[in-house]
Formats: structure tokens, C-alpha cells, sequence
């Protein structure tokens, strides 16, 4: 497994890789903390949020290397969800018991992606399905060892369902979407 934390994409120099990295990390780690805070996005937030979370993961995966990067930018959205306090809000105390599901869930949405795409070039599409079915059964089925373990109040047990099952498999879409619009942009780019 080491060695497919090691493959990317696009082998870049060092100083564009840290420069990539800090963009993916600000959008893993300074999104969901503070967009809330400077747009309020309502019932719409974690659509928004999830969406550049999945976008930055996939990115991660194609552009970045190592253990360590993959390591931190995996686990910094939930962590930092969980420090802003506002995607879930009252809610929060609950999603705190699903953070190894969904660092899980996130490790592997990227290791697919380093697995299939970049080291085996399946179709992009493909491993955006295969990926996004993956990381959304981990991160369920850590909801439902969640509701079976600690006493969860029905409001939020319903509200909770949707975020780490339906709503989760959307934004993986949605931020496959638009990471794959960025590779495409960069394939044309790189053909010039």
C-alpha cells in the first residue's frame, strides 16, 4: 500500500507539490470550519461542504504522494467539521462517535483512487462509482454501529441517516464531478 501513497497523476516538481498541497488541505480543512461562517448555505451546507471535502479527497488522491499527507488531508474534514460545530450543530456530539468510519471511509475513497486510476488507469467513471460505493457503505455502516451502540434520539438517528448515507453518496458524486472536470482541464492543458 505504500507504494500507491507514492504514485500521482502528474508528477510535479516539489514546490508545485506543496503548493498543490496546501490548496487540497485548504479546502479539506478551512471549508468546512469556516464557509458557515462567511455563507450561510442553510440546508444546503453539508451539499456544499461534501462536495469540496470529495472534490479536495479526489485531488489528494491524483496529485499529491505520500503517507503522511494522505493520512492528514483523510481525516481533516471530519476533524475539522467537528471543531466549527456547524454542519451538524447540535448533532455534533453524535458524528464524534462516527470519525473512524469516516476517516475509513475517506482513506479508501482515496486509496481507490490511487489504486485504480492512477496505478491501473481504469476509467474514471468507473472508479468514481466504485470509490463512492465504498466510502458510503463504511461510513454507513458506521452509522448503523452507531445507533446500535449508543442511545440516539430518533430526530437525530433520521437526520443522521441521511447525512452518511444519501446525502454522503451525493457529494462523492458531485465531487467527482468536478475533480474529473479539473483532470480534463489539465489533460488539455498538458496536450497544448
Amino acid at each position: 500500500m505504500t507504494n500507491i501513497l507514492k504514485q500521482q497523476l502528474v508528477d510535479t516538481k516539489k514546490a508545485t507539490n506543496v503548493l498543490i498541497t496546501i490548496c487540497i488541505m485548504i479546502g479539506a480543512f478551512v471549508v468546512p470550519t469556516f464557509l458557515a461562517k462567511i455563507i450561510p448555505l442553510g440546508k444546503y451546507q453539508q451539499l456544499v461542504v461534501g462536495t469540496i471535502v470529495n472534490m479536495s479527497l479526489i485531488l489528494t488522491a491524483l496529485y499529491t504522494k505520500g503517507n503522511i499527507k494522505t493520512i492528514a488531508i483523510a481525516t481533516l474534514p471530519s476533524a475539522s467539521t467537528i471543531l466549527g460545530g456547524l454542519l451538524f450543530g447540535g448533532m455534533t456530539l453524535y458524528t464524534k462517535t462516527m470519525l473512524p468510519a469516516i476517516w475509513i471511509g475517506n482513506f479508501a475513497f482515496i486509496i481507490l483512487y490511487k489504486a485504480l486510476y492512477v496505478s491501473k488507469k481504469m476509467k474514471y467513471p468507473l472508479v468514481a462509482i466504485l470509490a463512492m460505493f465504498v466510502k458510503v457503505s463504511i461510513i454507513y455502516i458506521g452509522f448503523m454501529l452507531m445507533v446500535n451502540m449508543v442511545a440516539v434520539p430518533d430526530m437525530v438517528k433520521q437526520t443522521l441517516n441521511i447525512s452518511m448515507g444519501s446525502t454522503q453518496a451525493i457529494t462523492a458524486t458531485t465531487g467527482a464531478i468536478l475533480a474529473g472536470f479539473i483532470v480534463q482541464c489539465q489533460k488539455s492543458k498538458k496536450e497544448k
